[in-house]
């Protein structure tokens, strides 16, 4: 460097790749510099709240998909219940969004559990023969999520339940273990919990703390008890019937109905422990949560015992609340079907929804955008019931004894009185079974509403 330090020797890389010094004016070289490094700061602190951006930006939120086995829809204290106790699953919801008219689609068997799992999966009506939709479990791991089933196994094919990276078998007992697989995985990639566990399904397991907690005398009947079904549904003595003698007493269903709501509450307990886990690993606001049944359940309603009917109180008419992250309070009685859960699951995590799927997405209804998503709500259980309802009027169609119910839900929610004999309402009655045959060709459904030669309806229970 030259005296009075007026010049500065700097050094470059010629075009051949050897070292060059050059003499240049240091008052023009600082000036250079200090440009340099302010560039450079102003880079620096543009990166360093880039990366801190990127630390607080929110990941994907985990999903937690708790299905219960033939819960009620009204079955948990947040949905109004007086007797249940669901404390950990009613404190989750509390501030979630429920759908009060939410139901499975139907039922080609009487275990209405498979073909209820299996819609789920698919997003597809059970009526199609073959699903081209892949499944959901795909479908949330190519979103980027390491996903778990747990639980009761065989109530869904088994080539849908490989879909799944983690199996965590749920034992005899019904008793879930997949708390452990939150705490190994939490924090590593976004998780799906699919927790499909046995309870409440008969024989209702719990353990003696919780048989405890109800007792059979204090149990009321349901209002629309019957000793027994008043004609031939085409069910009568499939196996949930067969649960009971007839006709059906107080003495008998009150037990039946205290052991239900045991196992009701065990079902809650095994919840809360995923959902301790889910603190435990810093995880539990970062999750969206699912709660439903995967079917409905009578017990005692018009003397039947079974989920093979398709009253509200009855097989298809199911619980379905969403809560969580993003998700705001409220509730609709707008028509939902259980395996709407896949496309909607997809949209609030921001995965695409695959094309083809029967199901839609709730989240305009969830989000206030939309009142509905469907102007009426179709049911079916196997060639034997079939019915239709919008806000107010509710059918029910037996093809094989030739035996129609028109129910006035909205004054009747509990259809104890059949309108459809009635000359004022037969215009109704034709609205309706039009409708339905309509809704039926909509799901590819095929089933005659009315058959050559039907069935006698009379019907005797066995002694």
């Amino acid at each position: 460097m030259g005296k009075g330090n007026k010049w500065v020797r700097s050094a470059s890389y010629t075009s051949a790749g050897k070292i060059e010094f050059t003499e240049t004016n240091n008052k023009r070289t600082m000036k250079l510099i200090t440009i340099l490094l302010f560039n450079v700061i102003v880079v620096l602190s543009l990166s360093r709240a880039a990366l801190h951006a990127a630390d607080a930006a929110p990941q994907k939120p985990n999903i937690v998909f708790f299905l219960a086995d033939d819960l009620r829809p009204d079955c948990l204290g947040v949905l109004g219940h007086p007797m249940v106790k669901t404390p950990n699953v009613d404190k989750l919801v509390a501030n979630g969004f429920i759908f009060r008219n939410a139901y499975v689609l139907g039922s080609n068997s009487g275990a209405v559990c498979l073909p209820s799992r299996t819609m789920i999966m698919t997003g597809r009506s059970y009526f199609r023969k073959e699903s081209t939709t892949p499944i959901l479990a795909h479908t949330i791991r190519s979103g980027g999520y390491a996903s778990i089933r747990s639980g009761k196994f065989g109530n869904s094919p088994k080539g849908m339940e490989d879909q799944f990276d983690v199996h965590v078998d749920g034992g005899a007992d019904g008793k879930v273990n997949a708390d452990n697989i939150i705490h190994e995985q939490a924090g590593k990639k976004p998780l799906f919990l699919y927790m499909a566990g046995n309870e409440p399904h008969d024989p209702q397991h719990a353990t003696e703390e919780f048989y405890k907690k109800y007792k059979a005398a204090d149990i009321p009947l349901p209002v629309n008890f019957l000793p027994f079904h008043p004609f031939d549904n085409g069910e009568m003595t499939v196996r949930d019937e067969v649960t009971l003698a007839w006709p059906r007493t107080k003495e008998n269903l009150s037990g039946k109905l205290a052991r239900y709501y045991a196992s009701t509450s065990y079902w809650d307990e095994q919840c809360g422990r995923v959902i301790a886990a889910l603190k435990e690993a810093g995880q539990f606001d970062n999750t969206i949560f699912v709660v439903a049944g995967d079917n409905g359940l009578s017990l005692g309603e018009h003397g039947l015992l079974g989920k093979q009917n398709l009253y509200e109180f009855g097989g298809m008419h199911v619980p379905l609340i969403f809560a969580g992250r993003g998700i705001p309070k409220g509730e609709t009685k707008s028509f939902a079907y259980l395996y709407d859960v896949y496309p909607t699951m997809c949209e609030l995590v921001g995965i695409l929804v695959p094309p083809g799927l029967d199901a839609k997405s709730l989240v305009p209804v969830i989000t206030g955008k939309q009142a509905k998503v469907r102007d009426h709500l179709f049911t079916a259980y196997r060639h034997l019931q079939r019915s239709i309802r919008d806000e107010r009027w509710k059918l029910i169609r037996y093809p094989q004894v030739n035996v129609t119910q028109l129910f006035d839900i909205r004054n009747d929610p509990h259809e104890m009185k059949n309108l459809a004999a009635e000359p004022e309402f037969a215009a109704k009655v034709t609205e309706l079974l039009a409708l339905m045959q309509k809704t039926q060709l909509e799901y590819g459904d095929d089933c005659a509403l009315t058959v050559p030669k039907p069935k006698p309806s009379e019907w005797t229970p066995p002694h």
